[in-house]
């Protein structure tokens, strides 16, 4: 998500003489025609006006981004004006609409207030406070603790492929030796693959300690599955044809569905996992430290107790 920076006043300023400018040049409004009676070229200059409320340009301005084209300007100026009214008008016939007691959200607002003060605060505090590196040791017995949290909705390989287009000629004895390459288990045939791979433009994986979804193989490598779990489990190199390119494909390991994930699979979520409890503990110490210090000091008690309506009938 693009995020726009906040602006000095500086800047502000010069963005709104800037759009004032090409409000007067590119849309022709008129500050008097608003009503307001300010025909000026401050930055308190009024665009728009509905009932008693007023747009001014520097509002109008500071929600237009400072490297917009003036094109670009215009066109964004005109849909802010255009939405302000409409909202405005909405929101004066809810007013005049509405009962007293159906307008009140004095409750509502407090309560959002608090929420947003607390999650800034929380924010803040566990951000100085947290240890954010996982160690392999700490994420493998967490792993083994919760295996649970790891099971596997999809087939999960750990496989070796390369594949080319069909024009690139190769002989029999060459596809014998690429098959005989990738089946090796000497990293020394591994290195001459790639180097063939490389050589002949190939599109290649030959990390063995790769975890992919079954899924997400199949988008590289489109073998057709009739009996996955047989298929997958088959360590002889595959050679098909599909969709105009010639495949080489070589299952290493599987697990099936129903198991825990392979650690290294899975060992990102386990370490945000473990930060996630890390900051549940950093913010459930601070508030019994802060409730108890508040009781402490008699800043907070309980005025009233409710009577255990069991045991009090």
């Amino acid at each position: 998500m693009r995020c726009t920076p906040l602006r000095s006043n500086s800047s502000a300023r010069r963005a709104a003489t800037r759009l004032r400018a090409l409000l007067w040049v590119g849309v022709g409004i008129g500050l008097g025609a608003c009503g307001s009676g300010e025909t000026g070229g401050g930055d308190d200059a009024v665009v728009a006006r509905a009932f008693d409320k007023t747009l001014g340009v520097a509002d109008l301005a500071s929600r237009i981004p400072d490297d917009a084209l003036p094109e670009d300007s215009i066109a964004m100026a005109q849909r802010i004006i255009d939405t302000w009214i409409r909202e405005q008008v909405l929101v004066h016939q809810a007013i005049n609409s509405l009962p007293e007691d159906l307008q009140n959200f004095d409750a509502e607002i407090e309560t959002y207030r608090n929420a947003l003060l607390l999650h800034r605060y929380e924010e803040l505090y566990v951000s100085q406070r947290l240890q954010t590196e996982v160690s392999k040791e700490e994420a493998f017995a967490f792993y083994e603790l919760h295996p649970e949290l790891f099971t596997l909705n999809d087939y999960v390989v750990q496989a070796q492929f390369f594949h080319l287009p069909l024009e690139e000629p190769l002989k029999d004895r060459e596809i014998a030796q690429l098959k005989r390459l990738l089946s090796s288990t000497d990293s020394q045939d591994l290195l001459a693959l790639e180097t063939w791979c490389l050589e002949h433009q190939a599109v290649f994986h030959l990390d063995p300690e790769t975890w992919w979804s079954l899924d997400d193989l199949l988008q590289e490598v489109p073998l057709e599955l009739y009996r996955p779990e047989s298929q997958i489990a088959d360590r002889r190199t595959i050679e098909f044809e599909q969709n105009g390119r010639r495949y080489f494909l070589r299952f290493l390991r599987h697990n099936t569905k129903g198991m825990p994930a392979p650690f290294p699979a899975v060992r990102d979520r386990v370490e945000e996992l473990i930060r996630h409890q890390r900051r549940n503990e950093i913010l459930s110490n601070l508030t019994t430290e802060l409730v108890e210090g508040a009781k402490e000091d008699g800043d907070v008690e309980q005025e009233m107790y409710l009577r255990d309506a069991e045991k009090n009938p």
